[in-house]
């Protein structure tokens, strides 16, 4: 296999998933349902950045935080800043990151995703209004599942078992 026919097959896999993760946030998600969507656009962009840091970073972050905020009708900017802090901090913990098993880099990622939630509950909340309740927290807990999932399934479809420790 050639590096170019390598490159546009990761490219494809990128924006499929980045695309089927915008296409899941605009399912009509209600009730309960909707205050425990994981974000799946944040969980595909913190992915990539983890694995593709040199294609998917900052801009696309960015970018992608847009497209959030024009889906969720937010403040224009609100998960872009806060999809870009999430951005940064699994770039400075990458290596970290990469070393765990899918149970403890979940349990890793657990606050980096609660910082940026907090952060676009913070900007929410400096351009328009004060939150209702906590409840824009919940998401982070099923955001953590879809990454141990996602994470179990990548260390299982790339042949390293449970019982393997390295």
């Amino acid at each position: 296999m050639n590096v170019a026919t390598h490159t546009a097959g990761s490219w494809r896999r990128i924006l499929g998933t980045l695309t089927l993760a915008v296409l899941l946030e605009q399912l009509p998600w209600s009730g309960p349902a909707l205050a425990l969507r994981p974000d799946f656009v944040l969980v595909g962009v913190l992915f990539w950045t983890l694995h593709q840091p040199a294609r998917i970073s900052f801009g696309a972050a960015f970018f992608l935080g847009l497209l959030a905020d024009f889906q969720d009708g937010a403040v224009f900017g609100q998960h872009a800043i806060a999809y870009v802090a999430g951005v940064y901090l699994v770039l400075f913990l990458r290596l970290r990151l990469l070393q765990f098993d899918p149970l403890r880099q979940a349990a890793q990622l657990l606050p980096i995703l609660l910082t940026v939630q907090l952060l676009v509950l913070l900007i929410g909340w400096l351009a328009v209004n004060p939150p209702t309740g906590l409840a824009m927290l919940l998401p982070v807990l099923s955001s953590t599942v879809l990454w141990y999932l996602i994470a179990l399934f990548v260390r299982l479809w790339h042949g390293k078992g449970m019982q393997d420790r390295a």
